[in-house]
């Protein structure tokens, strides 16, 4: 309904005008004729009046407005002109003129009129194609420098990485000896409690310590798929045996939605999208807390098939959704923020996808895709 409204005005507008110009017009007749007894300059005097109107419509209406009106005005002035030229023939060429003049001067400011608004649309064309040309460089000065300081960032990220891996490499050697000396005490002092709780305690610590020094590796040194054809049922169906034992400790119920997607051959590492599994679900227990479901489905898109896993917890912050995936980013009390970054890059290695959304009934669901062959 707004986008009609300004024609409508412009209509109504247009209607004004004419009538205001058909008023004046008709006026100015109206004296010539009422007053045709009057000396012949009277007349004369009175044709100038003529030009407002024809002035008027041909800036309103181009020159089609200034031409149509003085050709109108010549139509009704012409019985008076021959009437009035057989009175006094000396004013003859002097009315003819000047009814030349009103035509001429209608055509010419119509003519001048139309060129002025052509020359006013071009202007306008090039401000806005400046515009959007200068927007546009804008845009792209921001965008080079964006991808230069992502290709600065990257280069000091891949020397760290590298410097990283080789230090993380390093410690696994004496986080091993110290591991099984830990252990080797444990045995010595079985019978003495406070000895053994605190073995116990180095153990968890050490096995936690040498869970992120692998993880680590996995992010800072991904190795290369070795794809083979494989049912998507078939990698679910063996993630899914494998957290049983998780899943009975918390007590929580995993229903796994059968479809035809199950039997969608995928070309993956086994290896690599299993550990992408076991990544999602031991998140999605993880949040579940003790009790309640775990949905796990298969999913399809254009061009992609995968699964997705929805849990009943709390869900994720919005404030905090935006770094899930970024390296050592976690909210768990013992998490190594390195999971979801490891599961991004198995997925951009295979040309994967992962979407991680908060449920309208609560908790919160990670969608895996992965290319169809």
């Amino acid at each position: 309904m707004l986008n009609h409204e300004p024609l409508a005005q412009n209509r109504a507008r247009t209607l004004f005008d004419l009538i205001a110009i058909g008023i004046v017009v008709v006026i100015l007749t109206v004296i010539h004729y009422t007053n045709y007894h009057y000396e012949m300059n009277y007349h004369i005097l009175l044709q100038f009046a003529y030009y407002l109107p024809v002035i008027y419509a041909a800036m309103r209406f181009g020159p089609a407005g200034g031409i149509i009106s003085g050709l109108v005005i010549t139509a009704l002035i012409l019985p008076l002109m021959i009437y009035l030229q057989a009175m006094e023939p000396s004013a003859m060429y002097t009315q003819w003129v000047e009814v030349g003049l009103i035509n001429g001067i209608g055509w010419l400011t119509g003519f001048l009129t139309e060129q002025e608004r052509k020359a006013s649309r071009k202007h306008q064309l090039a401000l806005q194609i400046q515009t959007q040309l200068v927007e546009k460089l804008k845009q792209e000065g921001k965008e080079r420098e964006r991808l230069e300081g992502e290709i600065r960032q990257t280069e000091r990220l891949t020397a760290l990485g590298h410097m990283s891996a080789g230090l993380a490499h390093e410690i696994r050697n004496p986080l091993g000896i110290m591991k099984v000396s830990i252990q080797l005490l444990a045995q010595e002092k079985v019978d003495d409690r406070v000895v053994s709780e605190y073995c116990r305690v180095l153990l968890e610590e050490c096995e936690r310590l040498n869970r992120l020094v692998s993880e680590f590796l996995s992010f800072a040194r991904p190795k290369e798929p070795v794809r083979t054809g494989i049912t998507l049922g078939e990698l679910l169906d063996e993630g899914v045996a494998l957290i049983q034992p998780a899943l009975r400790q918390h007590y929580i119920e995993l229903k796994q939605a059968r479809s035809q997607v199950d039997e969608q051959v995928v070309e993956v590492d086994p290896d690599q999208i299993m550990q992408v599994i076991l990544n999602i679900l031991l998140n999605a227990i993880d949040a579940q807390g003790e009790g309640g479901v775990i949905q796990l489905e298969g999913v399809r898109q254009v061009g992609f098939v995968g699964f997705a896993v929805s849990d009943e917890g709390s869900g994720i912050s919005p404030d905090v959704m935006l770094y899930i995936y970024d390296p050592f980013f976690t909210t768990k009390e013992k998490g190594t923020g390195l999971g979801l970054s490891v599961v991004h890059s198995i997925l951009d290695q295979h040309g994967g996808k992962i979407s991680t959304t908060n449920r309208r009934d609560g908790g919160v669901r990670v969608e895996i895709l992965l290319p169809l062959i």
